[in-house]
């Protein structure tokens, strides 16, 4: 009975918190479904979708303004269940696949489609919202995806139907797409200096390109790192924009002590924000650690792969230790943001969370970071302090003693698993080391200097 009541409790709360009563308002029957609130029986037929983004301090007016009207209509949708969550999907925190995703409206049929999106271009006006990966854009906040169903066996031994996300063929796709909307055909000249020619990324963050600099007529590589328009979106009005010109000024500051890409310019173009920075020739340290591990052990590797992982370990190490003696903070220390170019020399590449300790810039810190790398102080967004980074290199650590991204003995919580981590590491220094630089006391983490010494005496 006792959890019962508590159960009903943590029900009442979650609707209290949520937008359940937006529904209930409306008179709009639904069931709660993991992250969404969901009306009408959803379908389990290969069919077309359209998704609906929105800044998420617009996303209770958006319900209000569109949810009578699907449900008057018939049409099965999901809604996001509460303001948090909106938060955290499109603050990357479920990944990219997940940023824009509060509305899902399930059309299926096409003429059912075409009919709904001009309805909802009109009552959609005046909102916006962050890109929706895996569909096509059709109006301001309105994109539109495919759905396809496999069955497949759950835990019980039940068949069940799984939902999966289809890109659509712009080229096929049956709905007219306004021409500020076809990303394909945007980008072919950049403050009319600039010449995109190879898209290395495509995020709702923004696209990451290697493009052509005509300044002087040299036609130098350069490296162009876009935000797009209500990205990253905090309750100080800031969006990505005001990282990009962070991590312009970090770069300048930066440059001449630690190897970081050349600045080159910053600037504005229709909705997004542009950095140019110095093209680097090289592969990242991820990607290193995945083709020298190829899902072996490290008992399995050759020395000499031994050798080289702690080589790259230390030289991050380095990076790390020379960017603390300028008065920083990296913060975002995976190995996806160092690059070793074909020289050999490593470099890290993204210091859009880095933080001044003499400045206290920028104030707040920048947020998120990456689970399992991320400390539990980063994630409470408090006052950074070095030892965010010695938490991220103990990760560091495990990721390439094990191969293993630290996601997987991490929680979002920051609960570490350390029976998990005995798997891979013997009981000894080395697990010792990692342990303590996880320790949710930052004055109980040990310093950079301890931490190369350790290696250096394991590895001698």
């Amino acid at each position: 009975m006792i959890n019962e009541l508590k159960e009903t409790h943590n029900q009442n709360v979650d609707q209290q918190n949520g937008f359940h009563h937006l529904l209930d308002e409306m008179s709009i029957p639904y069931q709660e479904s993991g992250h969404y609130l969901e009306v009408g029986t959803l379908p389990t037929t290969n069919g077309w979708a359209l998704v609906l983004s929105v800044d998420i301090q617009q996303v209770a007016a958006l319900i209000k303004k569109v949810c009578s009207v699907l449900y008057e209509a018939g049409t099965p949708f999901r809604v996001i269940k509460d303001q948090k969550i909106a938060a955290r999907k499109n603050d990357f925190w479920f990944g990219v696949s997940e940023v824009g995703k509060i509305i899902i409206i399930y059309t299926v049929e096409e003429k059912k489609t075409k009919e709904l999106i001009p309805q909802l271009n009109i009552i959609t006006k005046g909102f916006y919202g962050p890109m929706v990966n895996d569909a096509i854009r059709l109006g301001e906040v309105i994109y539109v995806t495919f759905t396809t169903y496999t069955e497949q066996q759950d835990t019980a031994g039940n068949m069940i139907k799984v939902e999966n996300i289809v890109v659509p063929d712009y080229k096929k796709i049956p709905f007219r797409i306004d021409r500020k909307y076809q990303y394909w055909k945007k980008k072919k000249l950049l403050k009319r200096r600039y010449v995109p020619l190879i898209m290395l990324s495509r995020s709702p963050k923004g696209d990451l390109l290697k493009s052509v600099d005509l300044k002087g007529l040299k036609f130098n590589w350069c490296f162009i790192k876009e935000g797009k328009c209500h990205v990253f979106v905090d309750n100080h009005g800031r969006y990505i924009k005001d990282r990009l010109q962070w991590q312009a000024k970090v770069l300048q500051e930066l440059s001449g002590h630690v190897p970081v890409p050349k600045f080159i310019d910053y600037f504005e173009q229709g909705e997004e924000s542009y950095l140019v920075m110095e093209f680097l020739e090289g592969v990242d340290l991820y990607t290193k650690i995945e083709g020298i591990y190829l899902n072996r052990k490290w008992d399995e590797l050759s020395d000499e792969s031994h050798h080289q992982l702690i080589r790259y370990y230390l030289d991050a190490l380095g990076i790390i230790e020379k960017i603390h003696t300028l008065g920083y903070v990296h913060r975002d220390a995976t190995p996806s943001n160092f690059m070793i170019l074909n020289s050999g020399e490593m470099y890290t590449i993204d210091l859009e969370l880095s933080y001044n300790l003499h400045r206290n810039e920028p104030t707040p810190p920048f947020t998120l970071g990456v689970f399992g790398y991320a400390s539990p102080e980063q994630i409470k967004v408090q006052i950074p302090t070095v030892k965010e980074d010695v938490y991220t290199m103990g990760a560091l650590l495990l990721h390439v003693i094990t191969g293993r991204h630290p996601n997987l003995v991490i929680s979002p919580d920051s609960e570490v698993a350390v029976a998990e981590i005995e798997k891979y590491l013997q009981v000894g220094a080395l697990l010792e080391l990692i342990l303590r630089c996880f320790d949710t006391d930052p004055d109980k983490r040990p310093e950079l200097e301890e931490i190369r010494h350790t290696i250096e005496e394991i590895f001698h």
